[in-house]
């Protein structure tokens, strides 16, 4: 933080501590908020409420900040008092049942967003939530119904007819899957999760043509062997280089929730300072996917690639496998190209390898989708300095190993 940003932040501070209308002080924590600067937005609004304790706009965006923080349980405590304070508005139900949901408090979720549609039946987001909430709690039905009244209010809503689509896959009802993946393409025909549930509900319902033209998986993944990395005199020293940055990362942890890891570790963004040899390895992604979209621009024929707009961003991360350790089936939903670098590999993955232990796999649904046929797929060898490349809705896993040497890889997004 530079003297100027500093004294900036003393200023903005100094003003919430106020005991005047606290109004211009919040505009400005909203406006900090929106532009991505959730931590500083924050302190301004726990210092109103330090002076103003029942105000309930500052109770209503602390609560949105702590959430957007992760910070679950103080956000739900902020937005209960928000919706003591306004009993009349759907807004804040809205946010308080947002809050609980991810808080698991599904009961007094649903309850709230209930609330919030008495007070305004027009309102798609609570809808929205709504069927979330249903979801996660294990009312299958009850979430379609939602899911379907969203629709009803806003056929383009975002995620409604996807959300709908594999709530119907995980019932095993595919052609109502297909129909609904095929509504969310419609508004949106580069939607991640309608093509992975397409595909899925393709071969689910006898068609297994129309699932391998979208997954195209012999055309649109693909992969490179790089060669030495600028200023390291091989790629064996680049990977050295990249195996030390990945086990002494801060961020690494054991199987951390809501991931695809198993009997493994998995790190935080590697994107952070300091990057050491990350920056060089995002130098070959960037320059690997150049080739890959030349290569595919001009002969891939696929519609996907048309939609892939410029991109700006790669968010990396590390996954260390032990023994017997495995990503279970997924796909990358918020990217639009996802990878893996591979650093080390266990001695079983280098020469013959009759089982494939250790290598990843596409086309295979998630467990959670009880499918009844066989679905095509593909299988990819990793090696030490391959970089593999595919687009994000492509439905992957790796196949377990045995061995007691570590499978060091560094997997990546490509987003908007």
């Amino acid at each position: 933080m530079t003297l100027k940003e500093r004294r900036q932040q003393e200023k903005l501070l100094k003003q919430a501590r106020k005991k005047g209308d606290p109004t211009q002080i919040l505009n400005e924590a909203l406006a900090l908020y929106q532009s991505g600067n959730l931590n500083l937005a924050l302190k301004i609004c726990l210092s109103v409420l330090g002076v103003h304790p029942q105000h309930p706009d500052a109770l209503n965006l602390a609560g949105s900040i702590h959430l957007d923080l992760g910070q679950t349980k103080q956000s739900v405590k902020c937005l209960r008092s928000a919706a003591r304070l306004l009993p009349d508005s759907a807004q804040a139900y809205y946010n308080l049942g947002t809050a609980l949901t991810a808080h698991n408090e599904f009961t007094d979720a649903i309850a709230s967003h209930r609330r919030a549609l008495e007070l305004k039946p027009d309102y798609p987001e609570a809808l929205f939530n709504l069927g979330n909430a249903y979801r996660q709690s294990d009312e299958a039905e009850a979430a379609l119904q939602s899911y379907r009244n969203t629709l009803n209010l806003a056929p383009s809503y975002p995620g409604a007819a996807t959300n709908l689509a594999s709530c119907l896959l995980e019932l095993g009802r595919p052609s109502e899957a297909l129909d609904a993946s095929e509504e969310a393409l419609k508004f949106n025909p580069g939607d991640r999760d309608a093509l992975a549930f397409k595909a899925v509900a393709a071969t689910e319902t006898g068609d297994p043509k129309t699932a391998a033209s979208i997954l195209s998986m012999d055309r649109i993944i693909r992969s490179k062997d790089c060669d030495v990395a600028t200023r390291f005199s091989d790629i064996a020293e680049f990977n050295k280089a990249l195996t030390a940055h990945v086990l002494s990362h801060p961020g690494l942890a054991r199987e951390p929730h809501n991931v695809a890891t198993r009997l493994g570790q998995q790190t935080g963004s590697l994107a952070l300072e300091p990057k050491g040899p990350i920056a060089q390895l995002e130098e070959l992604i960037i320059e690997a996917y150049d080739e890959y979209m030349d290569a595919l621009s001009s002969g891939s024929g696929h519609p996907y690639i048309q939609q892939i707009p410029k991109l700006r961003k790669i968010d990396i991360w590390g996954t260390v496998l032990d023994r017997m350790g495995h990503q279970a089936a997924h796909m990358h939903r918020n990217a639009w190209i996802s990878g893996v670098y591979y650093v080390q590999l266990p001695d079983i993955m280098h020469g013959p390898n009759e089982t494939q232990s250790g290598w990843i796999e596409f086309g295979r649904p998630p467990d959670n989708f009880p499918c009844t046929v066989e679905h095509e797929v593909r299988m990819f060898e990793p090696k030490e300095g391959r970089l593999l490349m595919f687009p994000s809705f492509e439905y992957h896993r790796t196949i377990p190993f045995e061995s007691s040497q570590q499978r060091i890889s560094i997997a990546f997004d490509l987003l908007a």
